[in-house]
């Protein structure tokens, strides 16, 4: 009788993996077919640990292609296009700095050319690099997220190296930063209002003046907001946020820079996150455990049908096509 129960759960429990497995299968099938018929073409870039050495790959939606780029000892991770999607912005933690601590680097596209941005003494850590306008500056977080936790919110010109302080308020963590398409506006992530490293909020800098004023906060204090981006239009924000899951689960939003509004456009008990908008506007790029551990998916902005694409994290589009950046 025991033998019996023992071989009924076996097989039920293999046909549920293969259920599920297939439902993966079938989610990608169904998401590429749905993809390529989107105004959306590009390149995707993305971190990935395939030997649990993050490196910096491309993935080409409409050829269903990806390329390697960045081959090191060392992780890369969180690339960020600029506007004209021929640069890239990562930090690495490359073994020729002689430290474990991540730097800046830029690589241009089609020469392929690598150049290193920052060099940062301990325990000064260089994360999360983004663009300026006219691509002359990058604006990144430096700082430890480990006692005595401080970050601030740094620029760097790339033509003359000088380095500037664009915010600094404590002992808090002013993260995550993103520049606007006209250059007069900084998204950011921080928890200065709070006595704990979590949660933290976004806010919104004037570069013109320096005034920072709240941007979309919650009515109640659940989980962190987190991870801002600009669409290219500079009208919406797009950012994750645990106000709707509880404090547990983190979902996608979006909010119109001029008008305050805010759209859920995920849902579910997942934590999603890491958004970028695609070239169009009409969908968002978002990490997320759904399937895979580390998962890239993309979402609807209008139907909020969410489809898979493979395993990955940290995802940016560009409008530029893989043959356009070399590959």
């Amino acid at each position: 009788m025991f033998r019996n129960w023992f071989y009924l759960c076996f097989i039920i429990f293999v046909v549920q993996c293969s259920a599920d497995q297939n439902k993966v299968e079938n989610d990608l099938l169904l998401g590429l077919t749905a993809i390529n018929i989107l105004d959306n073409p590009g390149t995707i870039a993305f971190a990935f640990d395939p030997e649990k050495d993050d490196e910096i790959f491309f993935y080409s939606i409409k050829e269903n292609r990806v390329v390697n780029v960045t081959e090191n000892i060392g992780r890369d991770l969180a690339p960020r296009w600029n506007p004209s999607g021929f640069q890239l912005a990562f930090n690495s933690r490359r073994t020729i700095h002689g430290h474990n601590r991540p730097e800046i680097y830029t690589m241009d596209f089609p020469t392929k050319t690598i150049k290193r941005v920052t060099t940062t003494s301990a325990p000064d850590e260089n994360q999360r690099a983004a663009w300026f306008p006219d691509s002359n500056a990058l604006v990144f977080q430096r700082g430890t997220y480990f006692a005595p936790a401080r970050l601030r919110l740094m620029k760097n010109d790339l033509k003359t190296g000088t380095e500037t302080v664009l915010y600094e308020a404590g002992d808090k963590l002013h993260a995550a930063p993103a520049i606007s398409a006209d250059g007069t506006k900084l998204i950011f992530q921080s928890n200065k209002d709070f006595a704990g490293t979590f949660p933290s909020r976004l806010y919104m800098m004037n570069l013109t003046n320096s005034q920072i004023s709240n941007f979309a906060h919650p009515e109640v204090d659940l989980g962190s907001d987190s991870d801002p981006k600009w669409s290219l239009d500079g009208k919406w924000i797009t950012f994750a946020s645990a106000r709707n899951g509880g404090g547990n689960y983190n979902h996608i939003f979006i909010s119109n820079v001029d008008t305050g509004e805010i759209r859920q456009i995920t849902f579910g008990d997942f934590n999603d996150s890491s958004p970028d908008f695609s070239p169009n506007g009409k969908d968002i790029v978002f990490q997320s455990n759904r399937y895979r551990e580390y998962g890239l998916h993309i979402v609807s902005i209008d139907s909020k049908e969410v489809r898979y694409l493979r395993e990955g994290r940290t995802p940016v589009w560009t409008s530029r096509s893989l043959s356009e950046l070399g590959y």
